[in-house]
Parts: structure tokens; C-alpha cells; sequence
């Protein structure tokens, strides 16, 4: 339980809810239906498992693990009718890519390094109707428990949603973009090259991988999380 409490600091801490927006559920969906307007409502579970369990006890990396994510099965309107999705998804990069990216880093003068994007979904907004969600008891406020059924509204991509993944990968499209680098091609989703440094960009989900001249890794990679936040390899400052 304190890992999953942990998880859900985390989310609040992102932003990824907006708490000070609960309401009955009731109320949410008279005001949807009298303004005529679309909402969808979802449901937030947590689940956990023992991260490193192959390692012996007491060890620090064996310990529990908490995630909180989003009922992506279970989503309905304001009618309770079963939510309807635009068809989207998203496009990671291919193998084919990575390996590309493996030789170009073999050239003289040129390295690999590779970044973990820092919970990747949640750094992206929701869009498309408002979306809102239910806690599970356990993990109520006090004010909750002097409600009927508490919702509130979702603010970020949350694992588990239909669209997180693709509202991610517009997220980072741009920002990428930003830092310098355009796509190699509309055939190859997820594939970027910076014209002035040389580097190749490979993102795979939640993963970076920037092949290149050596030289410019640093700047590339600052360039880059300056909007995206990415996770520093260990050894690094």
C-alpha cells in the first residue's frame, strides 16, 4: 500500500489529475447532458509487483513497485453508453531504425548514447472530449468520503487510456522538432535527423537513442530536455 501511495504523490505531484475539480458524478452528468456536450468517465486502479524479486532479501533494487493507471476497458459517455474512440494510434520507430542508427554510430568520429524519457506519457496533455475519473476507496481524500461518487477531471496521458500513446508521440514530435531535428521521412514514424550537428535520433516509445559525431551528444541531448524530461544515466550529473 505505501508503494501505491507513493505512485499516486507522483501523479499529483505531475499534475496528471486536477483534484479541486471533484464533483458528484450525478452533477457531471446533468450539466453534460443540458449543455449537450461529451465527456467520457473512467475508472483509476492501482497494481503492484515486487520489482528485483530474483534478487535476495534485503537487498535495495528488491522492493515493491506501485503504478496507478487508467481502466482503458471500462470507459463510458455521459449517456453510460460504451465511449466511442477516434481510430489513432501511434507509430514507434522500427528495428530496422535502430540498427541504422548502430552503424551510423560505427562511422569515425561518431558514438552512441541512448536516454530514458522520464515517465513519457504523463508529460502530455489530454485532448479530445474531458475526461473524467473515479479513485478507488483506498485511495479517497477525507472530502471524498462525504460524497456518493466522486469524479474528477483528467489532465495528463495516463497509462491504460486509448489515446496516451498517441497523445506522447505528438508531444514529442514537436519537441524534438524544436531542438533541431526534422523526420527523415513520413515512411519512417519516429525517425529524426539534425541537419546542422549530423545526428540521428531514434525514439521508441519512451526511449532515445541519438547516434552522431560524439562532439555534439551533449548539446543534442540538452537541446532535447529542455521540454522533455529525460532521466540521467547513472554516473552522470
Amino acid at each position: 500500500m505505501q508503494a501505491i501511495l507513493e505512485e499516486k504523490m507522483k501523479l499529483e505531484a505531475r499534475a496528471v489529475w486536477d483534484i479541486t475539480t471533484v464533483r458528484e458524478y450525478d452533477d457531471l452528468i446533468a450539466e453534460m447532458k443540458k449543455l449537450g456536450k461529451e465527456a467520457h468517465i473512467g475508472r483509476i486502479h492501482a497494481i503492484c509487483s515486487e520489482k528485483g524479486s530474483e534478487l535476495p532479501p534485503g537487498h535495495p533494487d528488491r522492493k515493491m513497485k506501485g503504478r496507478v493507471v487508467f481502466q482503458g476497458n471500462n470507459v463510458k459517455d455521459q449517456n453510460w453508453e460504451v465511449a466511442l474512440f477516434n481510430e489513432m494510434a501511434s507509430t514507434p520507430a522500427t528495428l530496422e531504425a535502430s540498427r541504422i542508427a548502430d552503424a551510423y554510430s560505427c562511422f569515425k568520429g561518431h558514438t552512441m548514447q541512448s536516454r530514458d524519457v522520464e515517465q513519457a506519457y504523463l508529460q502530455a496533455k489530454m485532448q479530445g472530449p474531458p475526461v473524467y475519473v473515479m479513485l478507488p476507496r483506498e485511495l479517497w481524500t477525507d472530502e471524498m468520503y462525504h460524497m456518493k461518487c466522486p469524479v474528477f477531471r483528467l489532465e495528463k496521458a495516463l497509462y491504460g487510456h486509448k489515446h496516451s500513446g498517441v497523445y506522447w508521440q505528438e508531444f514529442c514530435d514537436k519537441q524534438v522538432k524544436a531542438a533541431g531535428f526534422e523526420l527523415v521521412s513520413e515512411c519512417w514514424p519516429c525517425v529524426y535527423f539534425n541537419h546542422d550537428s549530423k545526428l540521428l535520433l531514434i525514439v521508441y516509445v519512451d526511449d532515445m537513442k541519438l547516434a552522431g559525431p560524439a562532439s555534439k551528444m551533449a548539446g543534442a541531448w540538452k537541446d532535447i530536455g529542455r521540454h522533455i524530461k529525460l532521466e540521467v544515466p547513472k554516473g552522470d550529473s
